[in-house]
């Protein structure tokens, strides 16, 4: 396998550590990630041969088919191998089949090809594991009953597709988004008009969407809709107000996957295993969602970077302080809050000034708070000794970037509000974790 190397300038990753970003490094982050995905499907299918796996037959077809569709259509096949889903499959699989774990299912990519004969036309007939009881293809969709077999069969031809588990043959809608007796379809979400037109996947189907998260199960059309409208309506915030996270949700961003509600706001993740999808829980508020999105794709950017160029020596144990969490962070943790929060620092700069009234007062509130809290995570990441050279400069751009802003006014009630938060998030963090200083 070739595969081409991918580089970061330091130009670049000085850039990337102010916040800011070009549609040339953006490609770059995508391009690197493309690799990385190549390489766990061939390590899938190499691993499984070496060891003689049950799934070593089907692997292997899978495989030699994954290859054709990656020469005759490759835009399809890229973005189905590329999703979040098939990447968090993937990793979990390659470390399963390393520790001779009986839980790895690398026959699970004949699934992936599958999806990619589905939305091709292409003809094909392959056996198809179930995951969970279904056979669930990704960014396709999923059979709806439980089966007992392991095995399903995806047939394609004339452009038609049928699934067989077990006793039932579900017929695939020409619109595999759709739903249809016995299948659920993946539905996809349209944002934006002409200008700001972008697509996000909806994923309430797959079980490896987000893992390690209260993930939603399959949501109702009418929930579908509000889902629709609260995003569209945050992605016109970004587009009109803030262009570079607008620009890196579209360039990035690939996949949105519901979490279970929480009593007060929104809560929202994203993982290095799953590139490309934002989890979030959902909310009309579209203040709130936007800056949700701006938050966690500064973590998305970030991992993507992490996986080109290495910022952190080996983790020594040692934990710290970080004021937007209740628990001591090890170093990645600590460079990760400090990169997204920068990014809301930069959100709230901006978003202050379109604000008025007691609604300005709090984007001030929010703009200091964490413009302080960041800094001060930057400043201790460069006194942990934990950071590499390429770190050190990355964590000093971000420092520099944050100090140029503590010129910026706030009114003076908000920047002693913000001092009294800050002293009491301290006190409770200090009581919480005895033995920290």
């Amino acid at each position: 396998m070739s595969l081409p190397c991918h580089e970061l300038s330091e130009d670049a990753l000085m850039l990337l550590a102010t916040g800011d970003s070009t549609p040339e490094i953006l490609r770059e982050l995508v391009a690197a990630q493309r690799s990385k995905q190549a390489l766990l499907l061939w390590g899938i299918e190499r691993l499984t041969r070496g060891i003689d796996h049950p799934d070593a037959p089907i692997t292997a077809q899978a495989y030699d088919l994954l290859t054709h569709f990656l020469r005759r259509h490759p835009a399809i096949a890229i973005d189905v191998v590329s999703n979040p889903a098939v990447s968090a499959w993937a990793l979990s699989t390659i470390r399963d089949l390393r520790a001779g774990a009986s839980c790895a299912r690398p026959g699970q990519l004949a699934a992936v090809v599958a999806a990619i004969a589905v939305r091709t036309g292409r003809p094909c007939r392959i056996r198809v594991p179930t995951m969970a009881g279904r056979v669930l293809l990704p960014t396709v969709g999923s059979t709806t009953s439980v089966a007992t077999d392991r095995m399903g069969m995806v047939t394609v031809e004339h452009g038609r597709a049928l699934v067989e588990v077990g006793e039932e043959r579900i017929r695939i809608p020409a619109d595999a988004s759709c739903d249809a007796p016995g299948w659920l379809g993946m539905r996809t979400l349209g944002l934006g008009d002409t200008d700001t037109r972008i697509s996000l996947l909806l994923d309430d189907l797959h079980p490896a969407r987000m893992p390690g998260e209260d993930l939603e199960d399959r949501l109702p059309g009418d929930v579908v809709a509000g889902w629709r409208e609260a995003l569209d309506d945050a992605w016109g915030l970004l587009t009109e107000h803030h262009p570079v996270p607008a620009e890196e949700v579209r360039s990035l961003v690939t996949t949105i996957t519901p979490l279970t509600p929480v009593p007060v706001g929104l809560r929202s993740a994203s993982s290095r295993e799953t590139f490309g999808c934002v989890a979030l829980s959902f909310t009309r508020d579209r203040l709130m969602t936007a800056l949700t999105l701006t938050h966690e794709v500064q973590h998305v950017k970030l991992c993507a970077v992490l996986d080109i160029v290495r910022l952190i020596g080996p983790d020594r144990g040692t934990r710290y302080y970080a004021p937007w969490r209740e628990d001591p962070r090890p170093v990645e943790g600590l460079l990760q809050g400090s990169y997204a929060f920068l990014g809301v620092t930069r959100f709230w700069r901006r978003q202050r000034h379109l604000q008025a009234g007691e609604a300005a007062e709090a984007a001030h509130f929010e703009f200091a708070r964490w413009r302080e809290a960041a800094e001060l995570v930057a400043t201790t990441l460069l006194d942990t000794g934990d950071l590499n050279h390429e770190g050190r400069i990355f964590v000093s751009v971000m420092l520099k970037t944050l100090e140029s802003w503590s010129a910026d006014h706030v009114p003076a009630t908000v920047a002693s509000a913000v001092r009294r938060v800050s002293q009491e998030h301290r006190r409770r963090w200090l009581e919480r974790n005895p033995g920290f200083d």
